[in-house]
């Protein structure tokens, strides 16, 4: 009975804010075909008056619905996150975070004997670097192919910045996180993991890639 009632009150708001909002769109253009045909519109004051307290109430009535039907709708989430039906932002944020850990871990684990190859040729392909130790899984960077989504857009974060902040950006990321995205889902060990040569072929890459400063 509850929820019935409470659907019920959030589809009278929603459909309070729809006619409104219809009835101030037909009478503005209602005002704006009168005022074109008659250069003598409004003919007094007093009809101004009446005109602009319409317009008033009118507004009032759809911004008044609108608030009160997105409070509705956020009283419904909360009870079905409290429900279960939904879930918490902060859990959303762990699994997210979860997911992104196992694939780094995975990408790890099978660009291993790669890796041990390029060091033991004594070269390091920037590219190869990218995909191999997991970040086309995290992050977009056209110049990778990579369409990652669960870090930043490389691209857009990085464009213009210079060479020392992306690598402090790999070997250091809770340095500067970016907003909007958890913390403690990109590994800090790349400083360990990656040799001083792999490391500057990693950044040359991503540099030229995003037009960094040099």
């Amino acid at each position: 009975m509850r929820e019935a009632k409470r659907d019920q009150f959030v589809m009278s708001a929603e459909t309070a804010f729809y006619i409104i909002g219809i009835a101030l769109a037909v009478t503005a253009l209602a005002v704006s075909f009168i005022g074109l045909r008659f250069q003598n519109f409004p003919p007094n004051r007093a009809a101004l008056l009446g005109g602009v307290a319409v317009f008033v109430i009118l507004v009032g009535g759809a911004t008044t619905f609108a608030w009160v039907n997105a409070e509705d709708e956020q009283e419904i989430r909360d009870e079905e996150i409290a429900a279960g039906e939904l879930p918490a932002p902060s859990e959303a944020n762990e699994r997210l975070a979860a997911e992104a850990q196992e694939a780094n871990e995975l990408n790890e684990g099978e660009g291993a004997p790669a890796q041990e190859e390029e060091t033991a040729a004594g070269t390091a392909d920037g590219a190869d670097l990218f995909d191999s130790q997991g970040c086309a899984s995290c992050h977009t960077l056209k110049a990778a192919n990579a369409t990652g989504t669960v870090g930043p857009d490389l691209d857009a974060e990085l464009a213009g910045v210079d060479v020392a902040f992306i690598e402090e950006s790999i070997v250091d990321p809770e340095a500067q996180p970016t907003k909007g995205f958890p913390a403690g889902v990109m590994p800090g060990n790349f400083g360990e993991v990656l040799s001083p040569e792999e490391l500057d072929a990693l950044v040359q890459f991503i540099a030229e890639s995003v037009g960094a400063k040099q």
